[in-house]
C-alpha cells in the first residue's frame, strides 16, 4: 500500500482587494486516492483521486492573475497558472490548468463534456492557480496526472514558462477563419498579444499561409518587439474612423475600450482573446463568453439549416428570438419554450450521456445573449455547449439596446469570436520543430523575481516595462515534507 505523503508551506495568497496575505497550505494524501488541502492548519478542500504533488521552479506573471479579483471565482487563492515543475526526480515539466475528470484519469466518470472533447470546459473541473486548486506561485502543486507533461531539453526554462500563454495564442490562431490575403491585426500586443503574433508568424512559416500580420501598439518598444517576433507592419493603432483596415482583428488589450476600438477596426472578425471581468459594448457577460469559447454571428435565417442537413446530428438550437417563426424543420431539433433558465432546465433532463447545452441560440438582443451565456445568476453555466454559437437575429434587435457591437454583427455581419487556453502538445510539437520560434520567446521574458517578493513581481507586472515577469522559487525549497504516517517529519 502506498504510503500517504504529505507536505505544509507558506504562500501568498491573493484576496478580493488584490492584495497578498501570507497562509500556510498542506497537501496530504496521494494519487490513488485523494487529497485533503489545509489552510492554516484547518481542513480547506477535499480533492478526489488523480492528482500528484509537484515541486514548482517558476511561474510566469499572467493579466489573468491581474484581474483575478474581478472573476467570478472566489477569494483568497494562491494564484499562478503558468508553471515550469518539477517531478520527485528532478525532471522538468509542464502542466495544463483544467482539473477535468478526463485530466484527473477517470474514463468512466460518464461526463458528456469529457467525452465529447471537451473537458477543457467540463462544469465540474477545478483550475490550477483560478478555481480552488492552489496554483504556481506557492512552492508545490497538486496537478492533474494526465495533464503533466515532461519538456524536451531542447526548450530552456524561459520558453517552458511561456508554454500555457503561448498555447492558448496557438489556439486562438488556429480557430480564426483565415482566408489567403488577409491583413490579420494583434491590437494591444504586450504578454499574449506578442505571443499571438509570434504564434501567426510560426504557422506562416509552417504551413506557408498568404497572410500580412499587423501590430497596433502605442508603445515603441512593443512595435519594435512585434517586429522582431515575425510582425510585417507596426505602428499606433489607426483611428476608428478609418474604419476596415485589417479582416481579422485579434483583441488582447484586456479592457473594455480597446474591444471598442477592435470592433470599428475589423472588416470580418473580431476575435477576443484577453478576459478583464467588465461590460463592454453593451454585453455583461463578455468575459464569461471567453471563458466558453463562444462566438456572436448575424442570424443568417432559416436557410441556413439547409448547410446542416447533411450533418450525422442535427443542431438543437434554442430559440428566443422574437422576430420571426422557427420553420419546421428535420434538420434541426428545436428548443424554443420560456427563459433562458427554463431551457436550460430541460437540456439538462436529457438523457445521461448527453451533452446537456444546445449548440446554437438566436437572440434577438444582447440581453438575450447575456440570458444565454449565464441564464441562471451566480451559476456559472451557459445554455449553449462551450465553442457554440449565438446568433444575433437582425430583424428584432430592438434599437433601445444599439451599441457598437450590435452594430458590427447586425449591419457589418462582423463575426465576434473568442478562445481561451489550448492544448500544450500541439503547442509543444511547433516548439520543437522550430527554433527561431524558441529563440523568439526567450526574448519575451523581461524580468526574474523571488517567489518571496511576489508582491513586488505584480507591481511590475502592471508597470508599462514588463512584458513577461516570471516568480522563481528556491532551487531547494524548506518544504516539511514527508509520509503523513510518521508525525516526527511534520514539525
Amino acid at each position: 500500500m502506498a504510503t500517504r505523503e504529505a507536505a505544509r508551506f507558506v504562500a501568498q495568497e491573493l484576496l478580493a482587494d488584490s492584495s497578498l496575505a501570507s497562509v500556510q497550505l498542506g497537501f496530504e494524501g496521494k494519487p490513488e486516492t485523494g487529497w485533503t488541502i489545509r489552510r492554516n492548519g484547518a481542513d480547506h478542500l477535499q480533492l478526489g483521486v488523480g492528482y500528484q504533488r509537484l515541486e514548482v521552479a517558476r511561474c510566469g506573471v499572467c493579466s489573468t492573475d491581474l484581474d483575478r479579483p474581478f472573476l467570478p471565482f472566489p477569494l483568497p487563492q494562491v494564484v499562478g497558472h503558468e508553471v515550469v515543475a518539477r517531478f520527485p526526480d528532478g525532471r522538468r515539466c509542464v502542466v495544463e490548468i483544467n482539473a477535468s475528470h478526463r485530466a484527473r484519469g477517470l474514463a468512466d466518470s460518464g461526463c458528456a463534456f469529457c467525452d465529447s472533447g471537451l473537458d477543457h470546459h467540463c462544469p465540474e473541473r477545478l483550475v490550477l492557480g483560478l478555481h480552488d486548486l492552489p496554483g504556481g506561485f506557492g512552492r508545490q502543486i497538486l496537478a492533474p496526472i494526465h495533464s503533466i507533461i515532461p519538456i524536451a531539453d531542447e526548450i530552456d526554462d524561459d520558453v517552458a514558462v511561456l508554454l500555457e500563454p503561448f498555447s492558448a495564442a496557438l489556439h486562438a490562431v488556429d480557430s480564426l477563419c483565415l482566408q489567403a490575403g488577409d491583413r490579420i491585426a494583434v491590437l494591444g500586443p504586450r504578454r499574449l498579444g506578442l505571443l499571438v503574433i509570434a504564434a501567426l508568424a510560426a504557422r506562416r512559416r509552417q504551413h506557408r499561409i498568404d497572410v500580412e500580420i499587423l501590430a497596433w501598439s502605442r508603445r515603441e518598444s512593443l512595435c519594435e518587439t512585434a517586429l522582431a517576433l515575425g510582425a510585417d507592419h507596426a505602428s499606433n493603432p489607426p483611428d476608428a474612423a478609418n474604419g476596415g483596415l485589417a479582416e481579422v482583428v485579434v483583441d488582447t488589450t484586456g479592457n473594455p475600450e480597446g474591444f471598442n476600438h477592435a470592433l470599428l477596426l475589423a472588416r470580418r472578425e473580431v476575435h477576443l482573446k484577453s478576459t478583464h471581468g467588465r461590460p463592454a459594448a453593451g454585453l455583461q457577460h463578455i468575459t464569461e463568453l471567453v471563458v466558453d469559447e463562444l462566438s456572436l454571428e448575424r442570424w443568417p435565417g432559416p436557410s441556413y439549416l439547409n448547410e446542416t442537413a447533411s450533418n450525422p446530428t442535427p443542431p438543437c438550437i434554442a430559440w428566443l428570438s422574437s422576430a420571426s417563426t422557427f420553420p419546421p424543420t428535420q434538420s434541426a431539433e428545436l428548443i424554443g419554450q420560456g427563459s433562458g433558465s427554463e431551457m436550460l432546465r430541460c437540456l439538462e433532463s436529457r438523457p445521461t450521456g448527453q451533452l446537456p447545452r444546445a449548440d446554437w441560440a438566436v437572440v434577438d438582443s444582447l440581453s438575450q445573449a447575456d440570458e444565454v451565456i449565464r441564464p441562471v445568476s451566480g451559476i456559472e453555466i451557459a445554455l449553449v455547449k462551450p465553442k457554440g454559437v449565438i446568433f444575433l437575429d437582425p430583424g428584432a434587435c430592438d434599437a433601445t439596446e444599439s451599441s457598437v457591437l450590435s452594430e458590427a454583427i447586425t449591419e457589418r455581419g462582423l463575426r465576434l469570436s473568442s478562445s481561451r487556453c489550448g492544448d500544450f502538445r500541439p503547442a509543444l510539437a511547433l516548439l520543437e520543430q522550430d527554433p527561431r520560434l524558441r529563440a523568439d520567446l526567450s526574448r519575451l521574458v523581461t524580468h526574474h523575481i523571488p517567489a518571496a517578493q511576489l508582491e513586488q513581481a505584480f507591481r511590475i507586472a502592471r508597470s508599462p516595462d514588463a512584458i513577461k515577469v516570471v516568480v522563481d522559487q528556491p532551487l531547494k525549497a524548506p518544504i516539511q515534507s514527508g509520509p503523513a504516517s510518521q508525525p516526527s517529519n511534520r514539525r
